[in-house]
């Protein structure tokens, strides 16, 4: 009975307290009220501490975890719920002023309360509320700052557009992105990291930034930081780990501002990049040097350039402000001189701009302007640091040469004026002459080392080579400036080297603490009266008066006893200068382009027993028995009459030829093969041979027996000037690219008996061919060689019947230039290929009335086609279409 009685408890306790519970309820109303207007009073309290958790967490890069979110959510509603059901308590007690009569009412109450108290108090007590935050998986693409500029602009960016482009082709892998420094290349890559957001071509887009200073284990680190995994200070562990998660998808990798090569691979980026399978896996890196490029392995290149005027403007007005620019009617003339002296470079625009921002009297403008004048670009920038200044910047490209001799032949370029093209050759024999080029066995292999350096100097984006003409080259204004400044001793010795554009240096002062001069292309008469104490004290190393016409006096220049570099060419001269005999440090002299007709018959300076490779001298005809004695004379420019005039220079062991002119030839007849041009010296280092004002009315090209491999390898340019009577040249046993394996420059003037030069068609190297007054030429080019004989339109009529096969013919030549051809009728077989053609200038042709192409293969690479007006509108074509594709390419010239 007791056992059934405690059974009877134990069933009956639960349903008791039910009931009591249910009839409770409409007699505790208020206390369940007040309970639940306490506990949610804490639990706010609990959210508030929470919030603030979090606050601080994301201050750490962290994100609150999905369960609190949760709980937050709950805890935002139970509270909505609470605050409804108690105001509407209130309104009853409002209403009523004591406990409510109606029981039904206070039951639902009271329930509704008791239930929410028990929400409240479980949401107290939850586990959610443990674990605030964590560290957040990084989004797949992290959007980065890019300045606000024009070149970041809305509008259409063809580097940005071709970048993309090379993204989304499935075989490209690695992608390179080059120029100079501060011409806006970190700005490119931050745009193309900013083009894929939102877009699920890539799983992760990762930008990191390899500097001057990389490591493989800083950029390793980064990599890590931005895909938020495990980081290990050993390179080969923390090489799998991303390897591990890469691997497993679609990546893009944007390296910025790589300095020399960095294995990818040991880094643990996947290879091979491209598509592989289902993944994509490329990489876009920025450098400033080409050669970088090639280190990676980059298949497709991008080179930045500077801004166009109109751009220039857009930016340089937004740093400097419309404000100032609109302060005074004189200013924005005064801008545009500015922006003219900076040339399209963005990192100078914008600190020249910030520092103009409050200069609004044209005066401050004029006198900055003076400054950029004269190389202080760094005096006008006013930047907090040095670090902060343009030159500074630039200057890593100058520190990242790869030797010191390299870095002396980039300073030695700015000695030209601003904005004046280097020719390739000039700036070579320079070098030589201030001994930066040395060691060399022959005149040809230091030609050969100078244009390596040339090469990597536009690597280095620290020269422009020129797109019109390849024997060109020129310094960007900034860098120009950059290099003085360099040379200076960081400005801090402005005397130091005077160049073109500096204000006159004609002050003894500077003269004295001069150690290079260049007043190339000036206009002086005669040096100043230099005492000769100042003179004898001067450190002056170096003198460059290259193309002053009008020089007649050297002055008191012997007294400047450290000269070791001189330079009077094309100065006009007509008798030696004496002076120099007492030079006695001289190592380099440039007499060329003078009317000097012999050389005094006491030279110390060459009969010195100096074998320096610096004592070059380049002169004009001379009598012969002259040149025995400038025992160290190691190149030779010179103009000869007479044959055996020449094989007495061949006969001086040390002397190179690299240029020659070979005038007033009687025979009518020559032979190269028979000549001195089969003399092995000659094939080694002839550069630049010209026929001119000769009688020759053949010339042969013959192999023969006793020189069966003779060809002239080193010889680039080739002139033939008013042969009036030469009617052919004449191939036999040899034929012109085994001949001619390295000419590039072929002028043709005054032949007024030559009937075609199709012989260059088989150059594999022409890159420009000017033809001029050669008034029976009816045909530049014959179809066949067999068939120079034939009327020229019967040619064409006759090929036009057939189909033509050709190997690919012209790879090389760019520049095509007509002048006064008063017969000529076409210029070759429109199935010809001109896969580098870049212009075709023609003047006073009036009888050419087809361009060398069809609309089936126009050159890729035309940029202009030049010539009268009238010329044009007289060309025949095969319809509008094709002459509509060409009008772009057309350029009037007068």
């Amino acid at each position: 009975m007791e056992l059934l009685s405690k059974v009877a408890d134990l069933a009956l306790a639960p349903l008791f307290n039910f009931v009591m519970r249910q009839l409770t309820y409409p007699f505790k109303a208020g206390d369940n009220v007040r309970a639940l207007q306490s506990a949610r009073e804490h639990l706010i309290t609990k959210k508030d501490d929470v919030v603030e958790k979090i606050e601080i967490a994301e201050r750490n890069g962290q994100k609150p975890t999905h369960q609190l979110q949760g709980w937050l959510d709950e805890v935002e509603a139970t509270k909505t719920q609470v605050d409804t059901m108690v105001e509407k308590y209130k309104q009853r007690w409002l209403c009523f002023k004591c406990f409510s009569p109606n029981c039904c009412s206070n039951y639902s109450l009271s329930k509704t309360a008791a239930e929410l108290l028990l929400d409240v108090q479980r949401l107290l007590n939850d586990e959610r509320t443990k674990e605030v935050a964590i560290t957040p998986a990084p989004p797949p693409v992290q959007e980065v700052p890019v300045p606000t500029t024009s070149t970041s602009s809305p509008n259409p960016n063809p580097n940005l557009e071709e970048a993309l482009r090379y993204i989304k082709e499935d075989q490209v892998g690695m992608i390179g992105i080059w120029g100079m420094g501060g011409v806006g290349k970190t700005t490119l890559l931050q745009r193309i990291n900013n083009s894929f957001i939102g877009d699920p071509s890539f799983d992760v887009v990762i930008v990191a930034t390899a500097s001057q200073s990389c490591t493989m284990g800083k950029i390793q680190k980064e990599i890590a930081q931005k895909l938020n995994l495990q980081q290990h200070e050993d390179v080969s562990r923390q090489a799998k780990i991303i390897f591990n998660f890469l691997s497993k998808r679609s990546f893009l990798l944007l390296l910025d501002d790589l300095w020399g090569r960095l294995d990818l691979q040991h880094a643990g980026i996947p290879f091979p990049l491209g598509m592989v399978g289902e993944h994509k896996r490329k990489v876009v890196l920025t450098t400033r040097s080409i050669a970088v490029c090639g280190q990676m392995e980059v298949r497709k290149k991008i080179k930045v350039e500077c801004l166009n005027e109109k751009d220039a403007w857009s930016l340089f007005l937004e740093k400097v402000g419309e404000e100032t620019i609109s302060s005074h009617p004189l200013i924005p003339r005064l801008a545009k001189d500015v922006i003219k002296e900076l040339e399209g470079l963005p990192l100078a625009l914008i600190t020249t701009g910030r520092a103009m921002y409050e200069k609004k009297d044209p005066r401050q403008w004029e006198y900055s302007i003076n400054l950029l004048r004269n190389s202080r670009l760094h005096e006008v920038e006013h930047t907090g640091t040095e670090e902060e200044t343009t030159f500074y910047r630039l200057k890593f490209s100058y520190d990242s040469l790869k030797s010191d001799t390299l870095r002396e032949c980039f300073l030695s370029c700015s000695m030209w004026p601003e904005d004046r093209w280097i020719n390739k050759g000039r700036l070579i024999v320079c070098w030589m002459g201030l001994g930066l080029i040395k060691e060399f066995g022959n005149m040809s292999e230091a030609y050969n080392t100078g244009h390596t350096l040339v090469g990597d100097l536009i690597g280095a984006c620290l020269l422009e080579q020129s797109q019109q003409y390849d024997i060109h080259v020129r310094m960007h204004d900034v860098l120009r400036d950059m290099a003085l400044w360099i040379a200076r001793d960081n400005g801090k010795n402005k005397n130091k080297w005077v160049v073109p554009g500096d204000d006159t240096p004609f002050d003894k002062e500077i003269w004295h603490e001069a150690e290079r001069i260049s007043l190339m292309f000036g206009k002086i008469q005669e040096l100043p009266p230099i005492p000769s104490a100042t003179a004898s004290s001067s450190k002056l190393a170096t003198l460059i008066l290259h193309s002053n016409y009008g020089l007649r006096e050297l002055g008191n220049i012997r007294a400047f006893v450290a000269l070791t570099y001189l330079d009077i060419s094309n100065c006009g001269l007509v008798c030696f200068p004496i002076e120099i005999c007492g030079l006695v440090q001289l190592q380099y002299l440039n007499l060329e382009g003078n009317d000097i007709q012999s050389l005094p018959e006491v030279l110390d300076l060459y009969e010195s027993d100096d074998t320096d490779d610096r004592n070059l001298t380049y002169l004009p005809s001379l009598v012969f028995k002259e040149l025995e004695c400038l025992n160290n004379l190691r190149g030779l420019r010179i103009c000869i009459e007479d044959i055996s005039q020449l094989n007495k220079i061949i006969e001086l062991p040390s002397l190179s030829v690299r240029s020659l002119a070979i005038s007033r030839l009687e025979s009518t007849s020559f032979s190269f093969t028979s000549s001195f041009l089969s003399d092995k010296k000659i094939q080694l280092n002839l550069a630049e041979l010209c026929f001119v004002n000769s009688n020759v009315t053949q010339v042969v090209m013959e192999g023969s027996q006793q020189h069966p491999t003779w060809h002239l390898g080193a010889l680039e340019r080739l002139m033939i000037i008013n042969m009036r009577c030469l009617e052919e040249i004449i191939w036999k046993g040899v034929v012109p690219r085994e001949l001619f394996q390295a000419l590039g420059f072929l002028f043709i003037k005054g032949c007024d008996m030559l009937k075609n030069i199709s012989w260059v068609l088989h150059l594999p190297c022409l890159k420009e061919l000017r033809v001029i007054k050669c008034c029976s030429m009816r045909q530049l080019i014959a179809c066949g060689l067999e068939n120079h004989g034939e009327n020229a339109a019967d040619i064409s009529e006759k090929e036009e019947e057939k189909e033509i096969t050709l190997t690919p013919t012209f790879t090389c030549l760019k520049h095509i230039f007509l002048s006064d051809l008063s017969e000529i009728i076409s210029i070759c077989h429109s199935m010809f290929a001109f896969p580098a053609l870049h212009d075709i200038v023609v003047y006073n042709c009036p009888k050419l009335k087809n361009l060398p192409f069809r609309p089936v293969n126009i050159p890729s690479k035309l940029k202009r086609i030049a010539g009268p007006k009238e010329w044009w509108e007289s060309l025949e074509w095969e319809d509008d279409i094709f002459r509509n594709s060409l009008q772009p390419f057309y350029k009037q010239n007068s």
